[in-house]
């Protein structure tokens, strides 16, 4: 509350109290056009001052809490008993007015963020790298102008990933999480794939991969593939060769296991407990990231149902995710 003028605080206290009274009084329809207006100015004022909701529900706590105890001044009576009553009631009516308009609007605005991301952002993109794609396919080229346009055509790859990034970060952070279309698949092929993606973009490293047993599984592809290549651009860009991906089916034949691992620095230990959150890596930016890497790999790993474990010590670093075979909607009460 700290950021609102006191102004801000108490400009909506008389749609407040005309609402209450006439819920008190029984005319239901001016208490709920109140209580409408009140959702409509206060809860959406809130939102755009970046107010979270739990901090609103906090200030209706606290307006019940001053004018209970105003009334509980009055000396007791039957009437005043169901008027408290009546008047909690009310409260509740106008508190459930604004919290679904505070969640309808933030919804619209993420819906909205994701919409221009989508599209608006990617078209432009999408037209720059067919014009560089044509340019460099041209034989009209000089070297110096070459090599200016590969620039471009990398600046401009880099920032369709900081796209897909935030795309993804803006699904998983503000609900809804990255959605997920498991079909039957083969766990070894999409490591290899991935690993097969990182050794085109970084051909001086060594890239290794493993597979064991039955690899078999319901596994969102690109989802999966996504989630591989984020960790093994993790452990090129933060560790030291051999980066070694290893894919292997679970004791209990229940699950698929992949590892990702790499020799460097070990992570301190009170950095593993927040590597999955978003923007966990400060300088990621300038590196050409956003830290949102290890955010959406923990969020495709949550929408199959599987689980994220980290371990870092002087010899090696290990991301490890436990992929369940059967999607975890098929899996009555599956922790």
């Amino acid at each position: 509350m700290a950021r609102l003028e006191r102004g801000a605080l108490i400009d909506h206290l008389p749609e407040v109290l005309d609402g209450l009274a006439a819920w008190i009084e029984g005319r239901t329809q001016d208490a709920e056009r109140a209580f409408n207006a009140l959702a409509e100015g206060h809860a959406v004022q809130r939102l755009g001052f970046g107010i979270e909701l739990p901090v609103v529900n906090i200030e209706y706590a606290w307006l019940r809490r001053i004018i209970l105890s105003l009334l509980l001044e009055v000396p007791p009576s039957s009437e005043v008993q169901a008027e408290l009553i009546r008047l909690n009631e009310g409260l509740d009516r106008a508190i459930l007015f604004a919290i679904r308009r505070y969640t309808e609007r933030r919804d619209y605005v993420r819906d909205r963020f994701i919409g221009i991301l989508g599209h608006d952002l990617r078209n432009p993109l999408n037209v720059t790298a067919m014009a560089t794609q044509n340019l460099l396919s041209s034989n009209a080229l000089a070297e110096r102008e070459r090599k200016q346009v590969q620039m471009i055509e990398r600046a401009a790859e880099r920032m369709a990933r900081m796209v897909n990034d935030v795309l993804d970060f803006t699904r998983g952070h503000l609900g809804g999480g990255i959605p997920v279309t498991p079909r039957e698949d083969d766990m070894g092929g999409i490591c290899r794939a991935a690993v097969e993606e990182a050794k085109t973009g970084n051909p001086g490293r060594t890239l290794v991969v493993h597979t064991e047993g039955d690899l078999r599984g319901n596994f969102d592809r690109d989802r999966v593939l996504q989630a591989i290549g984020n960790l093994v651009g993790n452990a090129i860009q933060h560790g030291a060769d051999p980066v070694t991906v290893v894919a292997r089916e679970a004791a209990d034949q229940r699950a698929v296991e992949t590892s990702v691992s790499n020799r460097g620095k070990p992570i301190p230990a009170a950095m593993i407990a927040k590597l999955f959150e978003p923007f966990s890596h400060a300088g990621d930016v300038e590196k050409g990231t956003l830290g949102l890497g290890l955010f959406i790999v923990g969020q495709i790993a949550l929408a199959h149902g599987a689980t994220c474990a980290v371990s870092s010590s002087n010899d090696e670093t290990v991301f490890t995710i436990r992929w369940p075979r059967t999607p975890i909607a098929e899996v009555p009460n599956r922790t």
